[in-house]
């Protein structure tokens, strides 16, 4: 994983660490991500000494770059421009046990080659962080717990695993 990604990730996951912990339900208005066509996890591995770096990374069309971890309570997080125009970069992020966040950042982007997340569809390696580039500013990313999980799996010690998503795009960005 790219240092400047790393950190951006670090500094996200600090940033989420912040938010009150609530489960919800996503907004009627969030995207439907089931609907769009999966791409395969493979292409986007990144594998790396430290468990916290490796996983997956991926770039979104309108420049966002994203880590998603292969230790589920760190989630998706990513780096890049501000997709509504604003002159600055943002950090945004979610996780299985903390709602989406939005922030601006002057941090880093890292420059190194990752593949990109095409238009029209998703990426999900099955660790329930399902992310979906649904126009070419527009990326919506969701945590909740995997279908593959057992329904009585315990919560980690003092946090609670929810459903939890971002929207970041051109009209604007919104969180739950």
């Amino acid at each position: 994983m790219p240092a400047g990604l790393a950190l951006s990730l670090i500094a996200s996951l600090s940033s989420a660490m912040l938010c009150a912990s609530t489960a919800q339900a996503a907004p009627a208005d969030f995207p439907d991500l089931d609907s769009y066509p999966a791409v395969d996890p493979a292409v986007y591995e990144v594998s790396a000494p430290r468990a916290s770096a490796s996983g997956w990374a991926f770039k979104t069309p309108g420049g966002l770059r994203c880590a998603n971890s292969q230790i589920l309570v760190l989630g998706v997080s990513c780096q890049g421009p501000a997709p509504d125009a604003r002159p600055v970069d943002i950090i945004a992020g979610v996780t299985l046990t903390k709602p989406g966040y939005v922030i601006d950042t002057d941090g880093e982007i890292g420059d190194a080659p990752v593949s990109l997340l095409p238009v029209g569809s998703k990426f999900a390696a099955g660790n329930g962080v399902v992310c979906a580039t649904l126009d070419n500013m527009t990326l919506a990313c969701q945590a909740a717990k995997p279908d593959s999980w057992p329904a009585d799996i315990p919560d980690p010690p003092g946090l609670h695993y929810g459903e939890h998503g971002f929207v970041v795009g051109p009209t604007g960005n919104r969180t739950y």
